[in-house]
């Protein structure tokens, strides 16, 4: 009997869904088409026009309301000011005036802007004619009490009467007291005091004319600004109803729209309820088998599946389980027992020391350690498995190097590439920067062969910490300028988290968010200092280190390399207690230690590990001493006295450099420590390493790069230039300094800067970055405004540099100087605020 599938089921119910969905969606698609062209039209052409109009009315309202202090302005220079706010304002409305889209609008806007601005410039005329009236009234008022009344008799009488008048008339200018017309024709009789009272009757009726027209500007400016204001509210309506009527079509379409939908889902609720019914039997006897191998997945061999009778795929898979079941158990114990063999060789093979490649037959790579890529500087990048053997040596291969035997003869890789798969090889390779590494090869019975490298660099010479400093400035060369682009970065984050944090309004969820991810940009930015302090450090890299568990943490590796016939042991008694040392110099020290224990204890014994709280000795110093002791064959009292000479060894030739305990005894006193070897010939052995004892937590220096000993003083709302050559970390400085109040002009080169400052508009304050795309970098640009004279610039103000540079590197390799005012980067708003003295 023929049965249909559960493939050919679902694909049919999947079908039928799928064509009630495609029309749903195309029902939905074209609501949304017209919806989004009704918004878009909406926001394209009303609101920015109705945004418009909105702001040219309230920029129209505050001209209105500057005029009535322009027209009381007491003095000269604050009637400039009031003029050229106004200008300011008039220039500022006709740019909004432009934006505008309807023609018609935007010239009956720019007539009555006209009409306006001509009316305020008469407006600020006779203001200043009125200014310049009352400084002549005063110099006559002056005048007048100068006088000195010494002629004759007759003469005395008019002058007197006509002092008379000019200090009734100085009462009450709006006055003439009576009289003074005639005395003003008598001018063989008035004389000095005739004239001076002429002039100042003629000031004081002009100061009249003003007063009075200035009421009239005023109020007509006041019409003139609730014209417009009418104006622009009755465009303002005209669009608002142009857009109820694009909300009304809209609402009715999707009204329809909704109906359609309805109707849809009711007959697609019919078919899910047909498809719910047919897929409840089917997952049921789907559960029934899945929950059977799941038991057999978890390695519960014995669970039984349940039968299940069907005619299709499920069934088929039920009758495949019982055959699964029979060889579970099987497979079970074998993967058991591999997967404890694979982690055995997966722990040795990451913990190995020394460097381990395999090769196939057909010369590609097939395994290799973390041993291996440290040893050629390679990155998880640069190998892969299945790389032919002549691109893995050109990746070791870099450097100038030459390769030797045990006899110091010149070998060539070509015949060792040859005989590495036949026979046992054994090569030095010196490379020019001092490094020299052991290559053992030896071939494996099914084909290719694996290589041993170590690292003969000790060994082999005793001026590897000298090459060891040299290649941690070139590390710190390398960091430093990581830190530098790494500080961009970060620069761009924390403005813009900066600025996320000041907005408003935010939910309390949000704000955790911002400050969370502030204190992890906070933390980024002192890794970054951290890793700069890192650079300038010498060979060893003391940290402060937990002794306890540093050793408890290395003692499966100390089990692993002393074998299993060794007890390892352990009483440490220096919980929380750190000492200031290189943590991987201590583990080398004591996995040397280790290594040398277990060769005195060939045939088994007892290695143990101990800490104390105890002083240096012969100090007071306190200190944390760390005992290793062993049970094996113990050192004479005639060895003892020279096992920390230099290449001194008691083991056969080819199995010990003499170098191990040397080492120890060289970073253990370098570290500020001692070391104490006591022994019982054939009995035991026993090593202390005395570390200076650290009290508190360890920091990195970190150069305090952020403050500046003085402030810079920048008017307020001044004009900012920022040169940044990187567009995020330019755009997020520009937008926290604008939140400040200022304007912005942005550049990113420093020639297109000094082109600028030949220009007339010149900034309050420059900003600039030290390193920059181009031939002129930002300190070369500061000292040539601030320390060189060129008469095409005019501009002296401050220059404020900005680096995610130390500033030790800046002074080496840009000429710092102490007078450069410097700020680290990233830095936030907060910090800017704090080196600028904005003055209103």
């Amino acid at each position: 009997m023929r049965f249909f599938s559960i493939r050919q089921k679902a694909s049919l119910a999947i079908f039928a869904i799928s064509l009630v969905a495609l029309f749903m969606v195309a029902i939905g698609w074209q609501s949304m088409q017209v919806s989004e062209s009704s918004l878009s039209e909406f926001e394209s052409e009303t609101l920015p026009e109705i945004s418009t109009a909105l702001t040219l009315a309230e920029g129209v309202a505050q001209l209105a309301a500057i005029a009535p202090y322009t027209a009381g302005s007491g003095r000269p220079f604050q009637l400039q000011t009031e003029s050229e706010r106004i200008q300011q304002r008039i220039a500022e409305l006709r740019g909004v005036a432009d934006s505008l889209k309807d023609q018609s609008f935007r010239d009956a806007i720019e007539a009555r802007l006209d009409d306006l601005q001509n009316t305020l410039e008469e407006l600020v005329g006779l203001v200043r004619e009125e200014l310049y009236l009352r400084e002549d009234s005063l110099a006559l008022q002056f005048r007048i009490r100068s006088l000195s009344i010494a002629k004759t008799e007759a003469e005395s009488l008019t002058s007197q009467q006509g002092l008379t008048w000019l200090l009734q008339l100085l009462e009450n200018p709006t006055l003439v007291p009576e009289g003074l017309s005639q005395a003003l024709s008598l001018n063989a009789q008035g004389g000095e005091v005739a004239q001076i009272t002429q002039e100042l009757l003629k000031a004081h009726q002009r100061l009249a004319h003003i007063e009075s027209r200035k009421n009239y500007l005023l109020i007509a400016i006041r019409a003139k600004s609730e014209q417009l204001t009418k104006r622009v509210s009755h465009f303002v309506g005209g669009l608002q109803k142009k857009v109820s009527r694009q909300r009304q079509a809209v609402s009715s379409f999707v009204s329809t729209g909704q109906n359609w939908i309805i109707g849809i889902s009711v007959f697609l609720l019919l078919g899910l309820t047909r498809l719910y019914w047919y897929s409840q039997r089917m997952t049921r006897d789907l559960q029934s088998v899945t929950q059977d191998m799941e038991q057999l997945s978890l390695g519960l061999v014995d669970s039984k599946s349940s039968t299940i009778q069907r005619n299709d795929e499920i069934g088929t898979l039920a009758n495949a389980f019982e055959v699964f079941h029979s060889d579970a158990q099987r497979r079970l114990e074998v993967t058991a027992q591999l997967s404890e063999q694979k982690h055995l060789l997966e722990t040795i093979f990451d913990n190995m020391n020394d460097g381990l490649s395999v090769f196939s037959a057909q010369g590609t790579l097939v395994a290799w350690n973390l041993g291996y890529q440290h040893l050629f500087d390679l990155s998880d990048d640069d190998l892969y498995e299945g790389m032919p053997l002549d691109d893995v040596q050109r990746l070791i291969n870099r450097g100038e190097h030459k390769n030797v035997n045990l006899e110091n003869q010149q070998v060539y890789m070509e015949e060792v590439n040859v005989s590495r798969h036949v026979r046992f090889q054994r090569f030095e390779r010196h490379f020019e920067s001092g490094k020299i590494v052991e290559f053992r090869s030896k071939p494996m019975p099914e084909g290719g062969f694996v290589t041993l490298y170590t690292d003969l660099t000790e060994r082999k010479s005793v001026e590897s910490q000298l090459r060891q400093a040299q290649k941690m400035e070139m590390l710190g060369q390398l960091t430093g300028g990581v830190a530098h682009d790494f500080n961009n970065l970060l620069a761009a984050i924390m403005g813009n988290l900066q600025m996320l944090s000041d907005s408003h309004p935010q939910t309390a969820d949000q704000t955790r968010y911002i400050e969370r991810a502030l204190a992890v940009s906070e933390k980024s930015s002192n890794l970054v200092q951290r890793l700069l302090a890192f650079s300038r450090r010498q060979q060893l890299f003391p940290v402060a280190v937990v002794i306890d568990d540093l050793i408890e943490g290395m003692l499966d590796l100390v089990e692993y390399s002393v074998g299993s016939h060794i007890q390892v042991n352990s009483d440490l008694q220096c919980d929380q207690l750190m000492s200031l040392i290189d943590p991987s110099q201590l583990e080398n020290a004591l996995l040397n230690l280790s290594l040398n224990a277990a060769s005195a204890m060939e045939k088994g014994g007892t290695l143990s590990f101990s800490t104390k709280l105890s002083t240096l000795p012969g100090s007071s110093q306190a200190a944390i001493r760390i005992r290793v002791e062993d049970t094996g064959d113990g050192i004479s009292e005639d060895i003892l006295g020279r096992i920390f000479e230099p290449f001194f060894t008691t083991k056969p030739i080819g199995k010990g450099s003499g170098l191990g305990l040397s080492m120890i005894y060289g970073f253990v006193k370098q570290s500020g420590g001692e070391i104490k070897v006591t022994s019982e010939y054939g009995q035991w052995t026993r090593v202390c390493l005395f570390l200076p004892l650290h009290n508190s937590e360890f920091q990195l220096p970190n150069e305090d790069l952020d403050e500046l000993t003085k402030t810079i003083t920048v008017p307020a709302q001044g004009m900012v230039w920022l040169l940044e050559d990187d567009e995020e970390v330019r755009r997020v400085m520009r937008e926290q300094i604008e939140k400040m109040a200022f304007i912005v002009q942005e550049f990113d080169r420093a020639e297109d800067v000094y082109s600028a400052l030949k220009s007339n508009l010149l900034p309050d304050l420059i900003i600039t970055d030290v390193n920059l795309a181009g031939t002129m970098n930002g300190l070369e640009l500061a000292h040539i405004i601030t320390r060189e004279s060129d008469e095409d610039i005019a501009y002296c103000g401050p220059v404020l540099l900005m680096s995610g540079l130390p500033k030790e590197e800046l002074r080496k390799k840009y000429q710092l100087s102490d007078e450069d005012l410097f700020i680290s980067k990233p830095f936030t708003i907060k910090q800017l605020y704090r080196i600028l003295d904005i003055v209103e």
